[in-house]
């Protein structure tokens, strides 16, 4: 499992993808992925994360139901559920969900790496993303990941959509608005 693309060849090059091929993950593979996920940065260094990796494909099709972009869970490896303490509790702390996207974005940056495609899905349905993860009460999934080998291998290495990205001297301020 050596690496093959370096930091920004990997953010430079990212692609979404929500079709795969019917291959399980090399468990090298997922480890590795979830390992990155691990090792993001946390306010506090409290790493307030969880992470229910599912692979049961009748529970991966449960899972894609949870929102109405979800569908892509069906087909996927992988799935990994995102979870925290509930950012809507009283009291509740909104930078677990600012930790949990740097959580994930490692994750797909890993997955990219290994040549493994990937797709946030949005929980729409958080009772019922509860019951299907078995969570504990205090706890939520707002977001999970599909991982899985491309359907069109072709992905990989496609080139930037003209106009996929705004210019940076369209989002760039300097010292003021």
């Amino acid at each position: 499992m050596e690496p093959a693309l370096g930091t920004w060849e990997a953010i430079d090059s990212l692609r979404v993808v929500r079709t795969f091929i019917d291959r399980p993950l090399e468990p090298a593979a997922l480890e590795r992925i979830l390992n990155a996920g691990r090792r993001a940065g946390s306010s506090k260094n409290e790493q307030r994360w969880a992470f229910v990796v599912c692979r049961d494909r009748e529970h991966l099709r449960e899972l894609s139901t949870l929102g109405p972009w979800a569908g892509h869970l069906a087909g996927a490896a992988v799935a990994v559920a995102l979870v925290t303490p509930d950012p809507r509790a009283e009291g509740a702390a909104l930078s677990v969900l600012f930790d949990l996207g740097r959580a994930a974005q490692n994750m797909v940056l890993a997955a990219w790496e290994l040549e493994i495609g990937s797709v946030p899905a949005t929980v729409y349905e958080h009772a019922r993303a509860a019951e299907l993860l078995g969570l504990p009460d205090g706890m939520h999934c707002e977001y999970l990941l599909s991982f899985g080998y491309p359907a069109d291998e072709s992905v990989l290495t496609a080139p930037k959509r003209p106009g996929g990205r705004r210019p940076l001297a369209e989002l760039l301020h300097a010292e003021r608005w």
